[in-house]
Parts: C-alpha cells; sequence; structure tokens
C-alpha cells in the first residue's frame, strides 16, 4: 500500500552552549539543565497545536499543520531560553513529508535542518516558500538572509530570519533594523588545523580552499579528497562552508550529530571536525579540526 503524503512545517530546534554547560557544571547538573530545556521545547511544540516527532542529543523536531504555529512554538522556545544558561536556535520548512509511525521522512525534514543550520544563537530561520505561508502580521517580522541550493530543488531557496522580540507598540509591522549584520560580527574568525598546521579565516583574509590540489589554501592528501574539494569563506559575519566535490563533506560539532554536505553550502558554528569523502572519525589522519572564535 502507497504511503499518503502530508503538507506540514517541519521545525528543528537544538540548544546551543550546552558543551560549555558540561564543562562549566558537570555532567550531573549539565544533564539535568538539558534536560530542562527539551522539556520547555516539547511544552511550546504541544502548547502551539504540534507533535514532537523526535529529540536527539539536545535537539528536537516537530511538525505542525501550520507555519504560524511553528513560529509561535519557536518564538515561544526563545522566550522560555532568555534568561537561562542555554539557548535556542531554529528553522522550519512546510513541505510534502511521509508520515510513518510517529515520525516523518522526506526531503523537507532535511531542508528544516539545513535551513536551523543558518540560524545563529537565539535566532529563527525559515525557508521562503514556508515565509509565503504565515499571516500578514508574521510575514511582516522576516527578512531575507541568504539563497542557497537545495538537494532536489532546481532554484536557489531563500533562508529567511524572523525577529522573534516584539515590543508591546509592535503590532503589525516591525521596523528594518539599522544594524548591519556584518558589523555585528565582524570579529568572527575560523582557526584550522591540520596535522601541525593551523589555519585562520576573517573578514580580512576571506576564504580557504582545501583539496588535494596543491595550490589549495589547505592541502590534504587523502585518497577520498577531491583536488578542489571545499571552500570555507567569511560572509555575512558568519562562516560558510561549500562544497564542491565528488564525495562530499562530513561536518561533526561538537555534540551534535555529523552533517553531510554535497555540492551545497552550510553555516558552520562552534567547534569540531571535518570529514573530507568520509566521516573525521573514519579518517582521523585527514580530518581537520575547526574552531570558531567571536
Amino acid at each position: 500500500m502507497a504511503q499518503t503524503q502530508q503538507i506540514l512545517a517541519i521545525l528543528f530546534a537544538d540548544i546551543a552552549g550546552s558543551t560549555e554547560l558540561y564543562e562549566r557544571e558537570g555532567d550531573v547538573e549539565a544533564h539535568r539543565r538539558v534536560a530542562e530545556s527539551l522539556a520547555a521545547m516539547s511544552q511550546a511544540v504541544t502548547q502551539h497545536q504540534g507533535v514532537v516527532l523526535r529529540t536527539v542529543g539536545d535537539s528536537t523536531l516537530a511538525s505542525f499543520n501550520s507555519c504560524d504555529n511553528a513560529l509561535l512554538a519557536a518564538c515561544t522556545m526563545q522566550q522560555m531560553h532568555k534568561h537561562t544558561p542555554l539557548s535556542v536556535r531554529a528553522g522550519f520548512h512546510y513541505g510534502p513529508v511521509i508520515p510513518d509511525k510517529g515520525d516523518v521522512y522526506g526531503n523537507a525534514v532535511n531542508i528544516a535542518a539545513r535551513v536551523a543550520s543558518f540560524a545563529k544563537t537565539e535566532e529563527i530561520t525559515a525557508t521562503e516558500f514556508s515565509i509565503s505561508q504565515l499571516s500578514d502580521e508574521n510575514r511582516d517580522r522576516a527578512k531575507l538572509l541568504d539563497k542557497i541550493q537545495v538537494k532536489g530543488i532546481s532554484e536557489p531557496v531563500g533562508i529567511y530570519r524572523i525577529n522573534w522580540e516584539l515590543d508591546d507598540t509592535m503590532h503589525t509591522r516591525v521596523a528594518p533594523s539599522t544594524i548591519n549584520t556584518v558589523v555585528q560580527n565582524e570579529k568572527l574568525s575560523l582557526v584550522l588545523h591540520t596535522g601541525a598546521a593551523e589555519f585562520h579565516l576573517n573578514k580580512d583574509t576571506s576564504t580557504l580552499t582545501i583539496g588535494r590540489d596543491g595550490n589549495c589554501d589547505v592541502a590534504i592528501d587523502g585518497d577520498r579528497v577531491s583536488r578542489k574539494h571545499a571552500q570555507l569563506q567569511w560572509a555575512a559575519g558568519q562562516i560558510q562552508l561549500s562544497d564542491s566535490s565528488t564525495n562530499g563533506t562530513y561536518v561533526h560539532r561538537v555534540g551534535q550529530p555529523a552533517l553531510f554536505v554535497r555540492r551545497e553550502t552550510i553555516v558552520i558554528e562552534g567547534s569540531g571536525e571535518i570529514g573530507l569523502g568520509c566521516l573525521p572519525s573514519e579518517d582521523a589522519t585527514h580530518a581537520v579540526r575547526f574552531d570558531i572564535r567571536d
């Protein structure tokens, strides 16, 4: 029997700052706070007529019948964490999925995870199509952030950032921000480590190329590494990784599942390892360690 598709808003939210919390507070206290945070996120989902599909580590995946409810749940999550040691970043996409045994599958789930990766701490992001499904009031809270290529979609997908902090005086429209994102994050930098070598990326040295070719900034001679495998770029106050390889790139952020990227661009944050053509753990010799600093 063929499985029936549904059109749902898929929300992906994860906790930021948990690694630092474990280091600072110890395992027992940190685990308690993360559990409380996940419970609050689940409460926000059900409060706005959503369904919690699964929690993995410090991440939550949920579905909603409407984009407005997905946005309200994400806003509630942010409000709940506003005065706590932990923060949340969230993203959502509205598209077809296949429900199966209390979970959902399909490209819309992958897109939601991609969109969430563009959100910084205490931010909410969504795709252009999701924004078009919002009420006029909520749609006015969104601002175009970037356009990306997504597997399975021919045209670039617009990624929007949504303002969730509204004054009592703001009813249906939010005044455009006068603070430029690049200025806010102009000190953001990336440090790469491969073997004994160290490489730096910031707004003054805005790109680093990685690959087997000796002309790459970071030359790595691995069997699964393409000649021009990937590029790291400082753009709009963010560190973006663009894969151009045959075997793809794995980005394993500390405390998160590894994210696979092939012929796509993602925003990376925090610290962790980059695997070229395989998981970093499968070829530690050629893995690249990264650390993003404010």
